[in-house]
């Protein structure tokens, strides 16, 4: 992945292979491609958030606008209670209708941690199968409008502001990949506070997988039978990041790992698996997540 975790890889664990990798900053907006399902999701690799107004015009939306607000988070569980946007539409019958409220969103992080800076942007409708967004920067009086069709073979279809065009090539078909190696966004819970955090781990097929540690079972011994069904997780981050952990916070930052966690994983193909990890580092640089698995 890089010590800067720049790419996200693409697994499938019925082949043993890397079906395709990318840059995780080169798209934005992910919008949702099943018949049913209409959520659009921030890119949460890049710490995206944005902030919901009650404006129905671009020109009237500015820098102002974020002020005192409430800055949205899109967190690696992918949960649709949780998403950034909401429910943009106003009612969902045979299509959704468009509520046309416009969104401020903060484009997360360069790979040096720079601000990106902020886009304007809200949803026209959804019809014949693609959805239409006008988008502008917060300072320009000029807009754009586009066309985002669905495509059933992937999960999402992937937009970019920097290009302004759809990416063909994120994701492969839905049917094909297992996990994604990846950045995404948490909230740390204190008492005090919260905190928003960038962690390195584990998404997993939204269509097709479930999966869940477990810490009880030694993992040489771990077998079919050990599968407690109930616990398998839909929640894309399910198999997360807890598989490291961080040592030495205030001195020599660190990581090591809990090779005590195991995960059980079940796939479309009803196939059942166990997977552990075993280090995350390559010649001292961070970045090579090393695992092993098993099909139970």
């Amino acid at each position: 992945m890089g010590e800067d975790y720049t790419d996200q890889f693409f697994y499938s664990l019925k082949t043993n292979s890397v079906l395709s990798h990318n840059s995780r900053f080169i798209y934005d907006l992910m919008f949702e491609c099943d018949a049913n399902k209409f959520h659009i999701w921030l890119n949460t690799a890049k710490f995206m958030s944005l902030v919901r107004t009650d404006k129905t015009a671009l020109s009237d939306v500015t820098i102002n606008d974020t002020i005192g607000r409430d800055f949205r988070f899109e967190l690696g569980a992918f949960n649709p209670d949780s998403n950034s946007f909401g429910q943009w539409w106003d009612t969902l019958s045979a299509q959704p209708s468009s509520a046309g409220k416009v969104y401020i969103i903060y484009l997360g992080k360069d790979a040096l941690g720079a601000p990106i800076g902020y886009m304007k942007m809200k949803v026209n409708n959804f019809t014949g199968g693609s959805y239409s967004i006008t988008y502008s920067s917060l300072t320009s009086t000029d807009s754009t409008t586009i066309l985002v069709e669905k495509d059933i073979t992937r999960n999402y279809a992937y937009f970019s502001f920097a290009s302004n065009s759809v990416l063909s090539n994120i994701e492969p078909a839905k049917s094909d990949w297992d996990l994604c190696f990846t950045r995404y966004t948490i909230i740390f819970y204190e008492p005090d506070f919260t905190l928003p955090y960038e962690v390195t781990g584990v998404l997993h097929n939204p269509s097709h997988v479930t999966a869940y540690m477990d810490s009880t079972v030694n993992f040489d011994s771990m077998r079919i039978a050990d599968v407690n069904f109930s616990r398998l997780q839909t929640r894309r981050d399910a198999i997360g990041y807890t598989w490291k952990k961080v040592e030495n916070v205030t001195s020599n930052f660190s990581y090591n790992m809990n090779r005590h966690y195991s995960y059980f994983i079940k796939t479309g193909e009803d196939s059942y698996y166990k997977l552990r990890f075993f280090d995350f580092y390559r010649d001292t640089k961070t970045g090579y997540p090393a695992f092993e698995f098993y099909q139970l």
